[in-house]
């Protein structure tokens, strides 16, 4: 008999890798007390100084509803110390915050090489390709609502 696992759809495979990659980006900012979106503005406000309404259209595809904005997580982060309001009403990262995203950058970068340790470089790139193909041709597809 089959193994039940080969005959789930495409949706199975990219809701449990999203929940593994999840649990284990969960795990890893545990210790910093940060979550993936918080590590998300962190990130974001590693390249320069913005605005927090900047943050949130850059971040706009993970938003929600029930998380309409990141303004907590950068909150929170100015609260650690790890960012700092700058000028044009721009966040900016502090010296610690820096070094805080340095740090977790590193993990993370060790993180992403574990995901894909089981793919060639080859069907890495194919894998990215199809998955973009399949997301343009959903998105050419979708009825508009505007």
């Amino acid at each position: 008999m089959e193994d039940l696992r080969t005959q789930r759809p495409l949706g199975y495979w990219l809701k449990h890798i999203d929940g593994a990659i999840e649990a284990a980006m969960a795990r890893l900012f545990a210790a910093d007390d940060l979550t993936r979106r918080g590590w998300q503005v962190l990130n974001t406000l590693s390249y320069e100084p913005i605005t927090p309404s900047r943050i949130d259209e850059t971040l706009a595809p993970f938003l929600s509803p029930a998380e309409p904005s990141t303004r907590p997580y950068v909150d929170a982060l100015v609260h650690r110390g790890w960012a700092r309001p700058g000028p044009a009403d721009t966040i900016q990262l502090t010296a610690p915050g820096h070094a805080a995203h340095r740090r977790i950058a590193e993990q993370v970068t060790a993180l992403r090489s574990r995901v894909t340790e089981s793919l060639s470089p080859e069907e890495y790139g194919t894998l990215l390709t199809l998955l973009r193909r399949v997301a343009d041709h959903l998105d050419a597809t979708e009825p508009r609502t505007d």
